[in-house]
């Protein structure tokens, strides 16, 4: 937990909104230059060229891209940005593995990464410098690949990164 709340503490250190930390283990996101949700292709291509490029140099098979995890992590970040938190459990309590189970989703290994910053080169390396998240990218169990990038402000967006095997 100690880890998890400090990546969080980084992440939002790094991004230009304020946030109100939740016992729950989620954020609240204030918006400080707003605008309608709209993702990011490009950023999202870049993050899963970035995600592979590390594996590779570490000796592992690059991921496939998956488009139901790219939709279930499409989904995410939209739930995030619609109600303005950040974290793996939302604000009602559903949890990563609750929203599999809800898309019917099949799987042995699964993970979530996420990030909240203000474009991909930094969302990346605070996944990278983060030892649980980095973990989850360089782990040899999954084969698959899904990631959404929604913007929801002015340098205000938000990386998701779904592993399966």
């Amino acid at each position: 937990m100690r880890r998890a709340a400090a990546f969080i503490a980084a992440l939002i250190t790094l991004s230009p909104a304020a946030a109100a930390a939740s016992r729950e283990g989620w954020v609240r996101v204030h918006f400080a230059h707003p605008h309608p949700p709209r993702v990011v292709a490009d950023e999202a291509r870049a993050l899963f060229a970035d995600v592979n490029a590390t594996r590779v140099s570490h000796g592992l098979r690059p991921l496939v891209a998956d488009e139901g995890l790219d939709a279930l992590a499409l989904a995410v970040a939209r739930h995030m940005a619609e109600l303005r938190y950040f974290g793996h459990t939302d604000p009602s309590g559903v949890t990563f593995g609750d929203r599999l189970r809800a898309a019917g989703y099949q799987y042995r290994y699964a993970a979530e990464n996420l990030a909240f910053n203000r474009d991909e080169l930094h969302a990346n390396a605070a996944l990278l410098q983060s030892p649980v998240h980095y973990e989850n990218i360089v782990d040899r169990h999954p084969h698959k690949l899904g990631i959404a990038v929604l913007a929801a402000g002015e340098g205000e967006i938000f990386y998701v990164e779904e592993f399966s095997d």
